[in-house]
């Protein structure tokens, strides 16, 4: 189903009562990955319903989790609403594919089309949005609703020079590891090994509620599945994993020579060397989620983890045993990858803003 709500505006008398018409037919697109939650995940967005809007960008807020546009739009009745557009992706990304703030500005009149959030009914997860040049950025690889032109962006353009040097630098698991090579891990792969209690407390998980990452916060394991750039340093006696999304910290310790445990997000993790694998256990985990989903996980959660670099250095491959007798009958046990991509660099101040009003 198609909604509409319009401003007066150039495309009104040409456009404005075709819409319903021309998008009837039209199944939604598929899902705009964000960190909040893809821009048409069910549990977060009414995304069996594709809201048009047309107005006036009135603020902008180019922050992470993900950059937002304010848009009044003035109704038939000449009420002004104003309508919060969320972007999927990081402004890490956004700057990866040369995408800027400057693309639409303040006072500019646009069409939007998006799905409206669950948690905020004066929200949309963007999709499409027309602007004033005739352009129209569209998120992912869907195709334009209204323009030929398509917003042009372009794949992140690295410096030889960095290439170089990570190339010269790289040793083993120590670089700066791109996106991951595979999917989030889904409840459906590991629901069935539930417990009773572990049932019960997903099922009382509500996203638009409940959803951590709402108030710039994760944790342990679900950082480790972000689809963002991750750094391995090597300090010594111990190892320092930097994960981008929400500056995530992790240390391992290798020796002895370490604090006494301190339950966090993270955990409290020591670690040692199978060859050129490096193993790390990890416990004392102050963390509720399993994952982005709302699995529930205890503080008797223990995990096993494994890094090992690929034969043909091209990737990061990673493994998870997750173990927790309260919400699970037996081990989780999740594999996954990072592509190494020289020249890559961490953004090491993610800038985490939760609501237009923590940004001023």
């Amino acid at each position: 189903m198609i909604k509409t709500q319009t401003a007066s505006s150039p495309w009104r008398k040409s456009l404005g009562a075709e819409i319903l018409s021309v998008f009837a037919g039209l199944a939604l697109p598929a899902a705009a990955v964000g960190h909040h939650g893809s821009n048409s995940n069910p549990d977060l967005y009414l995304a069996e319903n594709l809201l048009v809007l047309e107005g006036e960008i009135s603020r902008i807020l180019w922050r992470n989790p993900h950059p937002r546009l304010m848009l009044t739009v003035v109704g038939d009745d000449g009420v002004e609403t104003d309508w919060e557009l969320e972007m999927p992706g990081s402004i890490n990304g956004m700057i990866a594919n040369e995408l800027d703030s400057d693309f639409v500005y303040v006072g500019e009149r646009v069409r939007a089309a998006g799905v409206v959030s669950r948690r905020d009914p004066t929200s949309i997860g963007l999709l499409h949005l027309l602007l004033s040049s005739g352009e129209e950025y569209v998120s992912g690889n869907r195709e334009t609703l209204w323009s030929d032109e398509r917003l042009a962006t372009r794949s992140q353009t690295l410096d030889p020079a960095a290439v170089r040097a990570a190339e010269e630098s790289a040793d083993g698991i120590f670089r700066v590891w791109g996106r991951r090579t595979s999917p989030r891990p889904s409840p459906e792969e590991y629901a069935g090994l539930l417990t009773e209690n572990g049932r019960e407390l997903a099922a009382q998980y509500h996203g638009p509620r409940d959803n951590p990452e709402f108030e710039c916060q994760t944790g342990i394991p679900t950082h480790m599945f972000d689809p963002v750039t991750m750094e391995i340093t090597d300090g010594g006696g111990r190892i320092h994993i930097h994960t981008e999304e929400y500056n995530v910290r992790r240390v391992v310790y290798l020796t002895e020579d370490r604090p006494e445990p301190v339950p966090s997000n993270v955990g409290y993790s020591t670690g040692r060397w199978q060859g050129d694998t490096l193993v790390v256990e990890t416990t004392h985990i102050d963390w509720p989620y399993f994952d982005p989903y709302g699995t529930p996980q205890s503080d008797r959660m223990s995990y096993v983890e494994t890094f090992r670099v690929a034969d043909d250095d091209s990737r990061l491959d990673y493994t998870i045993v997750a173990t927790d007798p309260v919400m699970f009958t037996a081990p989780v046990e999740l594999e996954r990858a990072w592509r190494w991509q020289p020249g890559l660099q961490m953004v090491e101040n993610f800038d985490c803003v939760a609501d237009w009003g923590d940004s001023d």
